[in-house]
């Protein structure tokens, strides 16, 4: 839209003027929220207590109504709670006057009969930024992580490491590490997991979490009863482990084998590093993990959304690496498909171009010579490439490769014709011997191309072959 001149300062001045308006009201709220009418009626009182968090939200000062809002906090109605609880994390900061009464109030519903507002009140006493929160703290999530619920629990686990961020020194002088150590056990899976992330973060400067056999085991044996994501920390966890002898390694995998076959793709990629890292000292195995990896990887690419399937490329393209035999059969998989985004087709051009066999050369060369055509410059530029790199990495298919790419010199496309002869330099630079079927129209290419790249390989087979 264009506006006329002055309309800025004019649309600053209005919002000033509901600014001002607005800060009218902080009076009416005060009286609604003392209003004994209201107090008993928790819908009235929640559209209230919305009001005040829409008008903080805004940047209105309604501090003074903090006396009111923690007289709120008496509701049994946990969405009234969580929004007077973020009006009390706002404003306990910047008014330490009211930090004592605000610290009192969370203490007491840190005592509370129901586990979700203990939780609630814990979660928030651990959030305020005040510089005496420190000799609070202790207290209150020691007792969260005795709590018989795992709503209080988990959130107690976290709170250790809110108060680690505040003070590490207070955390070390007490006893909570040891604590987290031994909830590892806990009934609840979701309490586990906290605990191994807080963990982490706490002891990060020595590397994370200790890790021994008993705790291995022991997580091992209740993965099935932890969701995805969590699943996807204990197996972060066991990749860093190191059994003791080459049957606990064969147990682990045998214990992880159904993790190949979960639904879930981030489960299937962190079990397949588990089983990589656990093998590295066994060449033999190792290998025969590359064959089983094969087809949970193949079945990731070929169902779901892209990014997924981006993802598994990205660690299909790492293998292909190491050993590019395990997914030469496959190489049809990688064939690009029109619909693809530009980086999954970038992406499959490099695996292409490792699985590459003598036998597949001559029809990958085609298929990929069929993307030169692609609206995406970059995709065209990566599959001329790509052609004359499988005539340097299958010498015996050269041949061919260098018929391809003079037919792409012929190809009324600017940046195709280019990459054609850089691709063709670099051809040259390993087998020389080809120059006679190429040597003779150096002159007609120099007067067609234009991009500096192109010319400068023209030039140098020129001055290397011109004679």
């Amino acid at each position: 839209a264009v506006f006329a001149p002055g309309a800025s300062s004019a649309l600053v001045s209005m919002a000033q003027v509901v600014i001002e308006h607005k800060k009218g009201e902080v009076n009416e709220l005060k009286a609604t929220l003392r209003n004994p009418a209201v107090d008993r009626d928790p819908e009235k009182k929640r559209e209230v207590v919305k009001r005040v968090i829409a008008y903080m939200t805004l940047g209105i000062d309604v501090s003074k109504l903090f006396s009111e809002m923690i007289m709120a906090t008496s509701s049994k109605d946990h969405v009234i709670k969580k929004m007077v609880y973020l009006y009390i994390c706002n404003y306990a900061a910047t008014n330490p006057d009211l930090s004592l009464l605000a610290i009192n109030t969370l203490q007491k519903d840190c005592r509370d009969d129901d586990p979700m507002t203990r939780g609630l009140a814990l979660r928030s006493f651990t959030s305020l930024r005040l510089p005496n929160i420190v000799e609070y703290l202790p207290g209150v999530i020691q007792a969260g992580l005795r709590d018989q619920s795992p709503y209080v629990r988990k959130t107690a686990v976290l709170s250790c490491l809110k108060m680690h961020n505040y003070s590490a020194d207070a955390l070390a002088s007490s006893d909570m590490v040891n604590q987290l150590y031994t909830m590892l056990r806990d009934r609840d899976p979701q309490v586990v997991t906290n605990c191994i992330n807080a963990l982490n973060e706490i002891l990060a400067a020595e590397g994370g979490m200790a890790i021994n056999k008993p705790i291995i085991h022991h997580l091992l044996n209740r993965i099935k009863e932890f969701n995805e994501w969590s699943q996807c920390v204990v197996l972060e966890l066991v990749a860093r482990y190191k059994p003791e002898s080459p049957q606990e390694t064969f147990d682990i995998m045998n214990l992880l084998e159904e993790r190949l076959r979960h639904s879930n793709s981030a489960v299937v990629l962190a079990a397949t590093k588990v089983f990589l890292e656990l093998t590295q000292d066994m060449p033999q195995v190792h290998a025969q993990v590359y064959a089983r990896l094969k087809a949970p990887m193949m079945t990731l690419i070929a169902g779901g959304v892209f990014e997924q399937g981006f993802i598994c490329l990205k660690h299909i393209a790492l293998l292909t690496t190491r050993v590019p035999d395990v997914f030469a059969a496959e190489y049809k998989h990688f064939y690009c498909k029109y619909n693809e985004p530009s980086c999954v087709k970038l992406l499959k051009l490099d695996i292409l171009t490792a699985v590459a066999t003598q036998a597949t050369v001559p029809e990958i060369v085609d298929e990929i010579a069929e993307y030169i055509t692609e609206p995406d410059a970059n995709v065209a530029r990566a599959a001329v490439a790509a052609i004359g790199k499988l005539g340097v990495r299958v010498p015996e298919c050269g041949g061919g490769v260098v018929e391809q790419l003079l037919k792409l010199l012929e190809v009324d496309i600017d940046h195709v014709s280019a990459e054609a002869i850089i691709a063709m330099k670099n051809l040259l630079r390993k087998f020389p011997d080809r120059i006679e079927r190429f040597i003779g129209g150096i002159g007609t290419f120099f007067r067609n191309i234009d991009e500096p790249d192109a010319k400068v390989a023209l030039l140098w087979m020129g001055g290397e072959y011109g004679h």
